[in-house]
């Protein structure tokens, strides 16, 4: 240790001297930065030294190298002998520190970081380094195998590195899909031509590895989502063609083994909307256990009377891809969505849950995010989705709110959407089902129908969850012609009456119409009403009062109801809330009555909650300050 100290001493001695003839800093700086090194190198010196002190010294190094860089790009001098230098010192300090401090995976990836910018033909030799300490992590291995195909390029080195991985992690996920796409890879760029008509092709042979490993690892591997990044590998644009077979090879396997996942139906779906149709798959062998009928009738999902005119320009250009050149036939727009709805059909009969439907219906509503191309197909498809989410009673609310949307829209749209809810009601009874209902009825203006579905609602529901539906009826009577005014007030005071802590904030507002639309005796006479309602609302008094000063402004009334609305706040709120009595106590203050502050003041300490006190006690010498 003390050798690679004094080496490191030795080797700054120039630096400076650079440094000053060059004229890249002053010297005083140059006195910092000797100081600043030789703290850190006593303390890489000491018995009691950290992987940290280490990673101080690289972390100071490399502000160096960059501030040298700085100043290389600003004077336009060459200054690379100098970073050089300091590139060299900084992977001495990272080995030095390894060496102390093997089981350091983090100063691994660093070195591992700066050596890939630095001294990229020495990178492999670090991964073997640190595989002997961190080889029970399946990363280390992968990024190793990764960068030696990238980087170095022989394939053979990276199968050596996997197949030394799989030894020891057999069931790795991450090592098998790294390997699996490495080899595909590698079997894209081989040729395709057999040296002869016995011999397979090297992208024959290299496919096959890719199979074996894909073979061995599903032994081991029984996650469904493993063979589903498999199989998107595949799908890559390199390889979605010559690796037809192993994606029949993992569809066949997913069939048998996940047949019952929601995840694997919905990926086979979209599969047909991208034009990888299993009919293909299916052509290249006869022998399939894939449940999905090839034979599906060629003729459209919408009825006769409903088809849409051929679209020849989408039809021509919609073709993923070109001919001669694919095992995959070109299909249509059309078709392919054809295809994928009938796959989701099966699906969701195969495995009716909530999830596949959702699957389903998701994937239609994105459909007709886009109505360019196929829009009455793609909502007639949407129709069916939702249509069979409904029988099957496993539609969520969601979906249930974006189908009702869209049945509005329709020639029948209040009729059947009334179906739909009263149906869907009666499975289940949730605040959304009821406000969806409600605004089918505000749309046409049907005061009798959407009372009557309130008035349901409010039976059925428990009063804290339905203060919505509460808003929802006040805001449509208020727009309502005047002679409902009267049905809008009783809402309005109903829902100020309402005992639940939820609906306290409604007579604040009540209180606000009412002092805007009506008299002040009224107004007054509501607040006494309101105010001895439970639970409190702190709302309210603050309404009121506001309302008292501006009728003291306007009438000269008598400022004991003003002092009313602050004297029922503390009654009600005073053992919690510190604000009250502040607010209380300006009052007094804007009245010139300094004996009632100091009552007030008397009151608020012996009211308040211990942990409210002080801070109250603060506020109030500041507000005395003011004074």
């Amino acid at each position: 240790m003390a050798e690679f100290v004094e080496e490191i001493r030795e080797r700054l001695l120039p630096e400076y001297e650079q440094m000053k003839t060059l004229g890249i800093c002053p010297d005083d700086q140059i006195r910092e930065t000797k100081r600043k090194r030789e703290n850190l190198l006593n303390k890489i010196f000491q018995s009691q030294r950290s992987v940290a002190d280490y990673a101080d010294f690289i972390r100071h190094e490399k502000l160096i190298h960059k501030w040298i860089t700085e100043k290389e790009r600003s004077q336009g001098q060459n200054l690379s002998e100098l970073k050089h230098s300091i590139v060299t010192r900084i992977i001495k300090l990272y080995r030095e520190g390894l060496r102390f401090c093997p089981n350091e995976e983090r100063l691994w990836d660093n070195f591992i970081m700066f050596s890939k910018k630095s001294i990229p033909h020495e990178v492999t030799g670090i991964y073997e380094k640190m595989l002997a300490y961190h080889g029970d992590k399946p990363t280390v291995w992968c990024n190793a195998g990764i960068w030696v195909h990238e980087n170095v390029g022989n394939i053979q080195k990276v199968k050596e590195i996997f197949f030394r991985a799989l030894q020891r992690h057999p069931d790795s996920e991450a090592l098998n899909i790294t390997f699996f796409i490495i080899l595909l890879k590698e079997a894209s760029k081989m040729s395709c031509t057999p040296t002869s008509k016995t011999t397979p092709s090297e992208q024959e042979l290299g496919l096959e590895r890719a199979a074996l490993v894909y073979r061995n690892s599903k032994t081991k591997i029984s996650n469904v989502f493993y063979f589903m990044k498999l199989l998107k590998g595949c799908e890559g644009e390199q390889y979605v063609n010559i690796t037809a077979s192993l994606q029949k090879e993992i569809i066949d396997d997913l069939m048998i083994n996940f047949s019952r996942e929601e995840s694997v139906w919905d990926a086979l779906a979209q599969r047909e909307l991208q034009g990888l149709s299993m009919i293909d798959l299916k052509s290249m062998s006869l022998k399939s256990s894939i449940i999905i009928e090839e034979n599906i009738p060629q003729k459209s999902i919408l009825a006769t009377g409903d088809a849409e005119k051929s679209q020849t320009n989408e039809d021509r250009e919609d073709k993923l891809f070109p001919k001669g050149k694919s095992i995959w036939q070109v299909r249509t727009l059309k078709r392919r969505i054809e295809l994928c709805v009938h796959v989701y059909q099966v699906g969701v009969r195969t495995v009716p849950t909530a999830t596949m439907f959702s699957n389903f219906i998701n994937a239609m509503l994105k459909l007709n995010q886009d109505l360019t191309n196929q829009p009455i197909l793609k909502r007639k498809c949407l129709a069916i989705a939702f249509k069979e989410g409904h029988t099957f009673k496993l539609m969520n609310e969601d979906h249930y709110y974006a189908c009702i949307k869209m049945l509005l829209k329709g020639a029948k749209g209040v009729e059947n959407a009334t179906k739909m809810l009263t149906e869907a009601t009666h499975l289940k009874k949730t605040l959304l089902y009821y406000e969806m209902w409600m605004v089918v009825y505000m749309t046409e203006n049907n005061d009798k129908k959407f009372l009557e579905i309130f008035r349901k609602a409010k039976d059925q529901l428990e009063p804290a969850t339905s203060v919505s539906l509460w808003r929802m009826a006040i805001t449509f009577f208020k727009t309502r012609p005047s002679e409902a005014n009267e049905k809008f007030l009783k809402f309005f005071k109903d829902a100020a009456m309402q005992l639940s802590l939820e609906f306290a904030p409604f007579r604040a507002d009540y209180l606000e119409y009412i002092s805007a639309t009506s008299t002040l005796d009224r107004t007054r006479r509501e607040y006494d009403e309101l105010s001895k309602m439970p639970p409190p609302c702190l709302e309210l008094h603050r309404k009121m009062a506001d309302v008292e000063s501006k009728a003291l402004s306007v009438f000269r009334v008598d400022k004991s109801r003003w002092r009313k609305c602050y004297e029922n706040a503390t009654h009600y709120f005073g053992k919690t809330n510190s604000q009250v009595w502040i607010d209380y106590i300006k009052f007094e203050r804007d009245q010139g009555d300094p004996k009632n502050m100091a009552h007030l003041y008397e009151r608020a300490k012996s009211t308040l909650d211990k942990q409210l006190v002080d801070n109250f006690m603060t506020e109030f010498t500041l507000l005395k300050a003011i004074i």
